[in-house]
Order: C-alpha cells, then sequence, then structure tokens
C-alpha cells in the first residue's frame, strides 16, 4: 500500500520539488526542508497514468487518475462551496530509485547528519519525500462563484475563488479568467481556467526512525546496517559515552495524525487530503 497524500494548496510548481529532500512537515515540503547534496541527482523512475496507448486504455493507471482528480475536486469544492471540476490528460508519479542506498548515501554527508540531528532535539518528526504526483495543464472548471455576468459571460476573479481557499501555492501560477484572453464560458454558465505546466499535486513519504545509544555499551567491532554517527550537538549527560551515538532508518509511513479523506485506487494506491476544517 502506499500513501499519496495532497496538498491542501493542490497546486505546487514541480520546479520547487526534488525527490529525496527531507522535511518537517508532511503538507509544506517547500518550507523547513534539507536537499542533501549529493553528487549524483537521485534517479527518478516516471510512470505515465491515464493516457491511452494507441489501442486500449491502460485501466489501473486510469484508476489511479480518476481517483486523484476525484478526491481534488471534491475537496476543493467544499473549501469553495462551489462546485468544482479538475481535469488533466496527463499524470505523472516520480518515485525515488534504489531509495535504500541513496539514503545511506545521504546520511554519509556532514551537513545532512547535522540537519538530521538538530531536528531531532527540536521535536520535529522527519518525512523524506520519496515519490511525487504531477499533473499537466490542469483545466479548473467552477460554476458560477457570483451571480454576475457581463455581455453574457460570467466572471469568477481567482481572487475569490482559489486563492481564498488555499487552492494554490503563493508562487503557483494559475491563470486568472478575468484577464482577458483566457477567459472561456462553458456549457451551462461554468468558466474553465488552466494551471498551466506540470504541477505537484501529491507527495509519497517514507519517515525516519531514530535510537540513541551508548559507545559504552555498543560493540565498537560491530558494523551497523543503518547508519549512525557519534552525536555533534547534542546535549547529553556529563557522564562521558552516555547515548552519544545517534542511528537512523527509513520505514513506512502509515496513516498520519488528523482526519483525512481517504480515496482507493486500482494497485493498492491510496490518496489522502486533509479533512476540510481540520488544522
Amino acid at each position: 500500500m502506499t500513501l499519496n497524500v495532497l496538498f491542501s494548496h493542490f497546486f505546487l510548481p514541480a520546479k520547487s520539488l526534488r525527490l529525496g529532500r527531507f522535511t518537517t512537515s508532511i503538507e509544506h515540503p517547500h518550507q523547513e526542508y534539507h536537499d542533501p547534496p549529493c553528487l549524483d541527482t537521485p534517479e527518478a523512475i516516471i510512470t505515465l497514468c491515464g493516457n491511452y496507448d494507441g489501442l486500449h486504455q491502460q485501466t489501473a493507471s486510469t484508476g489511479f487518475a480518476l481517483a486523484l482528480t476525484s478526491l481534488m475536486s471534491s475537496g476543493l469544492s467544499r473549501r469553495a462551496k462551489i462546485n468544482t471540476r479538475i481535469a488533466t490528460d496527463q499524470v505523472k508519479i516520480y518515485t525515488l530509485g534504489n531509495s535504500g542506498q541513496w539514503f545511506t548515501e545521504a546520511m554519509g554527508l556532514e551537513v545532512t547528519r547535522k540537519w538530521v540531528e538538530r531536528t531531532i532535539d527540536q521535536g520535529d518528526n522527519i518525512l523524506i519525500i520519496v515519490g511525487f504526483v504531477t499533473i499537466s495543464d490542469a483545466r479548473i472548471i467552477q460554476e458560477s462563484a457570483l451571480d454576475r455576468q457581463a455581455g453574457g459571460q460570467i466572471s469568477v476573479p481567482v481572487g475569490l475563488s482559489l486563492s481564498a481557499v488555499c487552492a494554490i501555492a503563493p508562487f503557483g501560477n494559475i491563470v486568472d479568467p478575468s484577464v482577458g484572453g483566457h477567459h472561456q464560458v462553458v456549457e451551462g454558465g461554468r468558466i474553465q481556467f488552466l494551471a498551466p505546466g506540470e504541477q505537484v499535486c501529491a507527495l509519497q513519504y517514507r519517515k525516519v526512525c531514530h535510537r540513541w545509544l551508548s559507545s559504552r555499551t555498543i560493540d565498537k567491532i560491530f558494523l551497523s546496517k543503518v547508519p549512525r554517527w557519534a552525536a555533534y550537538d547534542r546535549c547529553r549527560d556529563d557522564e562521558e559515552g552516555e547515548d552519544d551515538i545517534i542511528e537512523v532508518e527509513m520505514a513506512e509511513l502509515e496513516d498520519p495524525d488528523g482526519d483525512w479523506d481517504k480515496e482507493a485506487a486500482s494497485g493498492g494506491e491510496i490518496l489522502l487530503l486533509r479533512s476540510y476544517g481540520s488544522s
């Protein structure tokens, strides 16, 4: 089972994220993060969803794409208090290849060790981005939010319909339908506008677990299968050798804390979106 956590903001430019990022926030991975300065760029495995191969539709992948856009649409509809539908021609899943080896190499870097240790001392949880989901040129279709017309056309400013309900990150790129040339009237009194380019809408995480060990009792000859090192800055007891070794490993992320809407897709994929009104 793979958990896909949807953003509360829904859209985040793909260039603002990277695979292998360490973060402390499940919904704001572009804040309070650390990108290990590894020499090699993490390998990305790309899976296309929701497309046709020319002969027949890929049912399993399409099931994921439909579940994704369905959950995004229902979440935005509740926030904006207006019927909203999100559609896209292409959904991609980027997965960190050989994540275990990459984690071991990243934890060999002193700057990453210090960041991890400092974050643990602050009491924050650490997550690693091992995958993310993007949609391309998403079309956002809404019923009229305001009962007003101009020349037979319905105007729904983005500031009142999307940004006001945190649909996009501050540096996201949504084309305002009220701007000439981008405004498209749809049958039935609806409007449509575009989130151009490739936008990240969901993330796949693993979590970092740790434990403290004492150099007085640990077997120095024994080679650990998981990264460990002598602590740098942690305040320890006066007695030398007391809890001065930290050991870390990656583990699967189970259901996160809080209230979440859940959508199951084919292939064991689970999509989560924080319930409207929860913090």
